[in-house]
């Protein structure tokens, strides 16, 4: 996805998100608890704003931003009102360790939201650890999901939810055969190779390709290549960035049905992609076409987001990312209130024991399990006129499998 700005939802909302300069972070050491000056309840937040992950770090942003105002509208926490300050790790995770560490030093922030980059996310893991700060990665680092880093947990769901719900999916069109590309120098690429592998070759598929791919190339001529001569059932790509576009278009045409996953659960994927993007099938949050959803709680959070975000982006569905944005400030306004405290520990013991619905599905938070979701959050999704909608067969899993 080529980064590009989109245009900012704070902007529909009467109460303002205060963005800081980092530069007017305090340096300040300590792994005490945290508290609050002035009545706010101080919240950081490190993304991808510029580089080649823009587009994950900017829907990210202007969710949570919206959700922040949302909140502050309504009379905050507890009467306190949410200040949020969003660093740009610029794609880079040194870059994202910097800006994370700056801010968990400074005492008077409450919790972090980590990287949308899944390398960056998974980098300030000792910093997490150092700084003994709550933080909500934004995006699927798999290592947090048990727990054994005690203060990291994730918005989204780990690379394995994503590949069980596409090898659910292959069952039913009698996949037997799977080729998996992936990035080979991201964590995101990675895991979710080696999970797609796992759970396909569980289910009796055969991988009959297994490539890594160099996410700055800009031909993949190479790799398409193999991947029509080994003939599969289904070739799926973990991915972000430009390259996965280049890949839709050279992929397009050749007989090969092609999936993606959340990556690519965007207008910053289709549009680029244009016509070779059609029919295209992915594994996204179910929250991705909010008019097949059944009627309920659980649509009437995810219209709670989409509502506003079309209103600003000329009727357009929110990115998936939006929907991790959104869900990880109401996970923490959840955990504040009850814990009935802005202390870092009173914070993580409260994130422990998150039982919420929200637009990016249902999350059960554990001492064990700080993912908290399950196969109801995640959706079977299709290219359809340029648009991301339902499958049909996920419209009909829809009525017994949504979020409630």
């Amino acid at each position: 996805m080529k980064s590009k700005t989109l245009h900012a939802l704070a902007a529909l909302a009467t109460v303002s998100v205060t963005v800081l300069a980092l530069a007017g972070c305090s340096g300040g050491g300590g792994t005490s608890p945290s508290g609050n000056a002035g009545g706010v309840i101080k919240i950081g937040a490190v993304m991808p704003l510029t580089g080649p992950l823009a587009a994950l770090g900017t829907g990210d942003k202007e969710a949570a931003e919206q959700t922040v105002a949302d909140i502050n509208k309504a009379g905050g926490i507890d009467g306190k009102k949410i200040e949020l300050t969003v660093a740009d790790d610029k794609t880079d995770p040194t870059e994202s360790v910097k800006q994370f560490n700056q801010m968990a030093a400074d005492k008077s922030y409450s919790a972090m939201l980590a990287s949308s980059m899944t390398s960056a996310a998974a980098a300030v893991s000792s910093s997490i650890l150092q700084y003994k700060i709550p933080t909500i990665a934004l995006s699927p680092v798999d290592q947090y999901v048990d727990g054994s880093n005690a203060y990291a947990f994730t918005s989204p769901g780990s690379t394995k939810i994503y590949a069980a719900a596409l090898v659910n999916y292959w069952k039913t069109q009698d996949v037997k055969n799977v080729a998996v590309a992936y990035t080979g120098t991201d964590l995101y690429g990675q895991t979710g190779a080696a999970s797609t592998k796992q759970l396909a070759e569980a289910a009796g598929m055969k991988i009959v390709l297994s490539e890594a791919y160099d996410p700055a190339a800009t031909d993949f001529t190479p790799l398409i290549t193999k991947v029509v001569a080994a003939h599969p059932d289904a070739f799926v790509q973990w991915g972000s960035g430009p390259a996965p576009v280049i890949i839709t278009k050279q992929i397009a045409g050749k007989g090969v049905p092609f999936y993606v996953t959340g990556s690519q659960a965007s207008n910053l994927w289709l549009q680029p992609s244009g016509a070779a993007a059609e029919g295209v099938i992915g594994a996204t949050t179910a929250a991705l076409d909010p008019d097949a959803l059944p009627a309920g709680a659980y649509k009437d959070l995810v219209e709670a987001v989409a509502t506003p975000w079309r209103a600003a982006n000329k009727n357009v569905n929110p990115p998936e990312f939006a929907y991790g944005g959104a869900t990880a400030i109401q996970l923490l306004k959840n955990a504040i209130e009850k814990a009935g405290s802005t202390d870092r520990g009173k914070i993580r013991d409260a994130l422990e024991q998150t039982d919420l619905l929200t637009p990016n599905g249902h999350y059960h938070y554990s001492k064990t399990d700080h993912m908290g979701l399950d196969a109801s959050a995640i959706g079977i999704m299709i290219v359809k006129d340029g648009v991301w909608k339902a499958t049909d067969w996920q419209i009909d899993k829809f009525k017994t499998d949504a979020p409630k």
